[in-house]
Order: C-alpha cells, then sequence, then structure tokens
C-alpha cells in the first residue's frame, strides 16, 4: 500500500531530523526529549514499511502527542524551523495511520 510506505518513510525521516537537532541546539531538555521522539519515530517508521497493527496505532498515537509538544515547543520554548516540518510530518502521518486502521478494521467486521 502506497500511503503506508509514505507514512513510513516520512517518519524515518522524521526520526532523523530529531536527533539532528542534538548538532544544532544546545543540550537542553526539550532538545534531548526531541531526539527520544526521534528514536521512537524512525523504529516507527521501520515497522511502517511493513505490515504491522502495531506500527500503525503507534503511528497514530506517537506523532499526535510529539505534534503538541512540538506546537508547545515552538511558541514556549524555542521557536524553530525543525518544529514546523515535524509537526507537518506528524499531521500527514497521524490521518494515514488512522485511515488506514480504520479500513483494516472495517474489513476484519465485515
Amino acid at each position: 500500500m502506497r500511503i503506508r510506505k509514505l507514512a513510513g518513510m516520512l517518519m524515518i525521516i522524521s526520526g532523523v531530523t530529531h536527533n539532528l537537532q542534538l548538532l544544532v541546539y544546545a543540550r537542553e531538555g526539550h532538545v534531548w526529549g526531541a531526539a527520544a521522539f526521534g528514536v521512537a519515530y524512525f523504529i516507527i517508521g521501520l515497522m511502517l514499511l511493513r505490515y504491522s497493527r502495531l506500527a500503525l496505532l503507534l503511528g497514530a498515537i506517537l506523532p499526535t502527542i510529539g505534534g503538541v509538544l512540538g506546537v508547545y515547543r515552538f511558541f514556549f520554548l524555542q521557536p524553530n524551523g525543525f518544529s514546523i516540518f515535524h509537526v507537518a510530518i506528524d499531521l500527514i502521518v497521524v490521518p494515514i495511520c488512522i485511515f488506514l486502521l480504520r479500513k483494516k478494521v472495517g474489513s476484519e467486521t465485515r
């Protein structure tokens, strides 16, 4: 399924760029937090390239949390382009994962 692969690739890119922040910004708590999310996103991205329901669940939940934290970080801690980029990816990946979860659940109940 193409949109699942898109979501997986976006999560991998997001995982890498989350961790690149350690090279760009001072190593404050919120930067380390973003890097931790990056590790999780990278793993979820790899999982999304395979066919796992758990990957869809994690792809719907963690980027939702990360997106909210990214908006908070942008407005209250450190306005930066990474936050905008990452929230944009979250806004693409989360609906894809929810759509695929719903589609899968709908097909299982028939």
